[in-house]
C-alpha cells in the first residue's frame, strides 16, 4: 500500500510540473506575441519607410534631415562655411558654461562633504557618499540663495563671491588633506566597467545618449516651461536682489528651488551654464540606477539598467534643457534608494538621509507630495510587518516626515502668505487664493481644462488600458518612454524575479501610477519621470531572468541581446520620428522629445539669433520690442514661452489679471476692454497674427477689425506676430 501511495504522489507531481511548464511555455508565447503587436503597431512609421520609398521618408523625418543635414555641409566643405565670429561664438558660449556648471558641482560636492563631516554620516560605498554628497550641496546652495534673496543679497557678484570662497575652502581642504596623507576614502571607477563582453554594446548606447543630450544641453534654450518661469524668474530675482512676486504670474509662487541653482548657474555661465546643471542630472541619476541595480537586483546587469534609463526618449530631451523633472526624479530616487538602505542596514543616518533628500524633492516640485506620502505609507507597512512594535514605527515615520517637510516648509510659507494658498494654484477648491487679479473661478476651470486636454477621459476602460495608452499613444500624453518598458514589465507576469527589494519597488511603482492617474495629477508623460529608475531597474531583471532561462540557446540569447540593443538604438535620435505613431503628415506630432541634434548652433554652423528666430516663433518680435520701445511700456502679449528674451514689462492675455481687458471683454464691450487695459497701464499689444488670421479672436473687443483700425498703430510684423502701439492720446476709455 504505501508503494502505490508513493507512486500515486509521484504521478501527481508529474502531472503538477506538466501543467506549469505548459502554462509557463503558454506565458512564454503569449509574452512574444504581445511583443511583435506592440513593435508593429508602435512603429507604423516604419511601415511608411517601405510604402513611400527613402527619399520621401528622409523628406518627412524632420528628425534624420535636421540631425544629418550639418554634419553633410561640414564634411561637404571642410568647415569653409563656419563663419569664424559664429564659431567664436558658440566655443565662448560653451566654454563659458562649462565653467559655471564645474564650479556649481564642485561648490555642491564640497559643501556637502562638509554637511555630512556635521551630520556624522561616513557612508560605506564611494560612489553612494559621492551622489548623497552632491545632493545635499545642491539643495544647500540653493537655501544659501534663499537666504541671500531673504536679505536683498541675492546678486550676481555676491554669488560670485559667495561660490569662489566655498570654491577656494574646498580645494584648500582637499590639498591639506593630500599634504597630510588623510585620504579618504577611494573607489576605483573602472570597476563600473565590467570585462565581460556583452556589457560593451550598454556602454557605447550610453555614452551615445551623453553625449546626444550634452550637444542639445550646449545649445540655446528654447522649451516653453524653461523660458517661462525657470530660467525667467531667476533672472529677475537676481535684478532685484530678492523674492519676485508677479501677481499676473502664477508660476512665481511655485518651490523655487533648483530655479535659484539656476541663477547661480546664470551668473558663472549664462543660460547654457543652467542647462547643463540640469544634464548633470543624467549622468547622476544613471549612477544611481546603477547603484539601484546593485542593490535591488544584483544577479541583473546594471549597465543594461543605465541603457535603459539613459536612452527613454523624454528623459533624454530633460537633460537638454532647464526644466526641472530630471532633477526631480534624482533627488525622489535617491530618497527612495536611502530607504532601501535603511530598511536592509537599520541604520538612523539611512533614514535622516532619505528625509534630507525626500525634503529637497518636495522643494523642487509639488508632485513630490505623492512620493512623501507612499514612502510614509510604505515605511510604516514594512516596519510593522518587520518589527510588529508601533513605537519603532511611529518614530521612524515621523522622523521621515517631519523632518522631509521643514525644507518645502518657507515656499509653502510665502505661498500661504502672499495668496492664502500653501500650494498654490493647486488645492484652490481648499484654500481659496487672494488677491482676486491672481487668481479667479474662471481661471481655475481654465487650468483644469488645459490640464484636462492631455491623456484620455478618465473612464474604466481608459484607466484599464493606461499602460498600453502611454506607449502606443505617447503624443497624446506629451511625451515617449518608448516600447521596451511595456514590454518588459508586461513580461514580469511571466518571469516573475525574486528579491524582496524588487517586489517593493514594483509595489511603489504601481502605486504612483495609480495617483499619477488620479485627479490629483495630470497625465503628462513627464510626470511619470521619478518611478522611471525604478522602472528600468525591473526591467533589468526581467532581461536577466530570461537570459537565465535561455542559457545554452546561444541563438536565443544573442536574439534578445541583438533586439534589445536595436529597441535601444532606435529610442534615440534621429529616429525620434518613428515613435509618431499616431502622426498622419503632421498631426499627432510628438513632443516633449528631441526632434533635431542641434550640432549647427552648438559648433557655430548657425548663429544663435537665427537658431532662435527659428524655435521661438516670437523672438524677432520680442527682440524688436527689447531695442526700441521704451523702458516704461508695458505689453499685453498673445505670446508666451518666451519670457526670458523679453525685458518690458509683460502680461500675458490668459492672466487672470487681464481678463476684463481680453476673454471677458466680448466683441460689444469696447469700453470696457479699452478701460481695463487703461488701468492696466497697456501700451503696446502683441498679436498672434495666426490666431487673428483664423478667426480664434474674433468674439474679443480688442481685436474686432474697427478696434484694430482705430486703436493701434502697428510699428512692427513678421510672419508669426504684429505688434500694435495704443493710441492712448486719441482715444478715451
Amino acid at each position: 500500500m504505501r508503494g502505490i501511495t508513493e507512486t500515486k504522489e509521484k504521478v501527481v507531481i508529474k502531472i503538477i510540473t506538466s501543467v506549469q511548464i505548459n502554462l509557463r511555455k503558454i506565458g512564454f508565447f503569449l509574452w512574444f506575441t504581445f511583443a511583435l503587436v506592440t513593435l508593429a503597431l508602435y512603429y507604423q512609421q516604419i511601415w511608411h519607410l517601405f510604402t513611400w520609398g527613402p527619399v520621401r521618408w528622409i523628406q518627412e523625418n524632420y528628425s534624420l534631415r535636421a540631425a544629418v543635414l550639418p554634419i553633410w555641409r561640414l564634411i561637404q566643405n571642410g568647415g569653409k562655411e563656419f563663419p569664424p565670429s559664429y564659431m567664436a561664438e558658440a566655443s565662448q558660449r560653451g566654454l563659458l558654461a562649462l565653467w559655471g556648471v564645474a564650479v556649481i558641482l564642485l561648490c555642491s560636492y564640497f559643501l556637502g562633504f562638509a554637511i555630512l563631516k556635521l551630520l556624522r554620516v561616513e557612508p560605506e560605498d564611494p560612489i553612494d557618499g559621492f551622489l548623497y554628497r552632491i545632493g545635499i550641496g545642491l539643495g544647500s546652495l540653493s537655501y544659501i540663495a534663499f537666504g541671500l534673496a531673504a536679505f536683498s543679497l541675492y546678486r550676481p557678484e555676491i554669488i560670485k563671491m559667495v561660490l569662489l570662497s566655498l570654491l577656494g575652502a574646498g580645494l584648500a581642504y582637499t590639498i591639506y588633506q593630500q599634504l597630510t596623507h588623510r585620504h579618504t576614502k577611494t573607489y576605483n571607477f573602472a570597476r563600473l566597467s565590467s570585462s565581460l563582453r556583452q556589457e560593451k554594446p550598454w556602454k557605447l548606447v550610453t555614452l551615445l545618449a551623453f553625449a546626444i543630450a550634452l550637444v542639445g544641453a550646449l545649445a540655446p534654450e528654447i522649451e516653453y516651461d524653461a523660458l517661462w518661469y525657470h530660467l525667467w524668474l531667476p533672472d529677475l530675482w537676481l535684478q532685484q536682489g530678492s523674492p519676485i512676486d508677479i501677481i499676473p504670474e502664477y508660476i512665481s509662487l511655485y518651490p523655487l528651488t533648483w530655479e535659484l541653482i539656476y541663477g547661480i548657474a546664470m551668473t558663472f555661465g549664462g543660460p547654457i551654464a543652467a542647462k547643463l546643471v540640469h544634464f548633470s542630472m543624467l549622468p547622476l541619476t544613471a549612477l544611481l540606477v546603477f547603484k539601484t541595480t546593485r542593490f535591488a537586483a544584483p544577479k541583473a546587469s546594471p549597465w543594461v539598467a543605465v541603457a535603459l534609463f539613459v536612452t527613454l526618449p523624454t528623459v533624454i530631451w530633460q537633460a537638454t534643457t532647464t526644466y526641472i523633472d530630471l532633477a526631480l526624479t534624482f533627488y525622489t530616487g535617491i530618497a527612495i534608494y536611502a530607504l532601501m538602505q535603511y530598511t536592509r542596514k537599520n541604520r538612523l543616518s539611512f533614514l535622516v538621509l532619505a528625509a534630507i533628500f525626500l525634503g529637497l524633492a518636495l522643494a523642487i516640485k509639488h508632485l513630490a507630495l505623492i512620493v512623501w506620502l507612499l514612502a510614509i505609507c510604505g515605511l510604516g507597512f514594512w516596519l510593522w510587518q518587520e518589527k510588529h512594535c508601533w513605537r519603532q514605527t511611529l518614530q521612524a515615520v515621523l522622523i521621515l516626515g517631519v523632518v522631509s517637510l521643514i525644507f518645502p516648509l518657507p515656499w509653502y510659507l510665502r505661498s500661504w502668505a502672499a495668496s492664502g494658498n500653501p500650494f498654490f494654484p493647486d488645492s484652490y477648491s481648499l484654500f481659496g487664493a487672494f488677491p482676486i487679479e491672481r487668481w479667479s473661478q474662471i481661471t481655475e476651470i481654465s487650468l483644469n481644462n488645459f490640464k484636462d486636454h492631455f491623456g484620455f477621459p478618465r473612464t474604466p476602460l481608459n484607466l484599464a488600458l493606461l499602460p498600453w495608452n502611454l506607449t502606443i499613444h505617447a503624443a497624446q500624453f506629451r511625451g515617449s518612454l518608448g516600447p521596451i518598458l511595456l514590454i518588459l514589465l508586461t513580461g514580469l507576469f511571466v518571469i516573475k524575479p525574486t528579491g524582496k527589494e524588487l517586489r517593493w519597488l514594483g509595489i511603489f511603482c504601481f502605486c504612483y501610477l495609480v495617483l499619477w492617474a488620479s485627479p490629483l495629477s495630470s497625465f503628462q508623460m513627464r510626470f511619470l519621470l521619478p518611478i522611471t529608475p525604478f522602472l528600468v531597474v525591473l526591467g533589468a531583471a526581467a532581461i536577466k531572468e530570461l537570459t537565465t532561462r535561455l542559457e545554452g540557446r546561444r541563438l536565443g540569447l544573442h536574439l534578445v541581446r541583438w533586439i534589445l540593443l536595436v529597441l535601444l538604438v532606435l529610442n534615440l535620435p534621429p529616429f525620434t520620428s518613428l515613435h509618431e505613431a499616431d502622426r498622419e503628415q503632421w498631426n499627432g506630432w510628438l513632443t516633449h522629445v528631441i526632434h533635431d541634434i542641434p550640432l549647427g548652433v552648438v559648433l557655430g554652423y548657425e548663429f544663435e539669433g537665427d537658431y532662435l528666430a527659428r524655435k521661438v516663433p516670437s523672438f524677432r518680435a520680442w527682440d524688436y520690442i527689447n531695442n526700441n520701445l521704451p523702458l516704461d511700456a508695458r505689453v499685453l502679449t498673445f505670446s508666451g514661452g518666451d519670457h526670458l528674451y523679453s525685458s518690458r514689462a509683460r502680461i500675458a492675455s490668459d492672466s487672470t489679471a487681464a481678463y476684463y481687458a481680453v476673454w471677458g471683454a466680448g466683441r460689444d464691450k469696447k469700453e470696457q476692454a479699452l478701460q481695463a487695459m487703461q488701468n492696466l497701464e497697456i501700451s503696446h499689444v502683441l498679436f498672434d497674427r495666426q490666431k487673428l488670421d483664423s478667426g480664434a479672436l474674433d468674439s474679443l473687443a480688442l481685436a474686432q477689425e474697427s478696434s484694430l483700425k482705430s486703436w493701434y498703430e502697428v510699428e512692427y510684423e513678421d510672419e508669426q506676430y504684429s505688434l500694435a502701439r495704443l493710441r492712448w492720446n486719441q482715444l478715451t476709455p
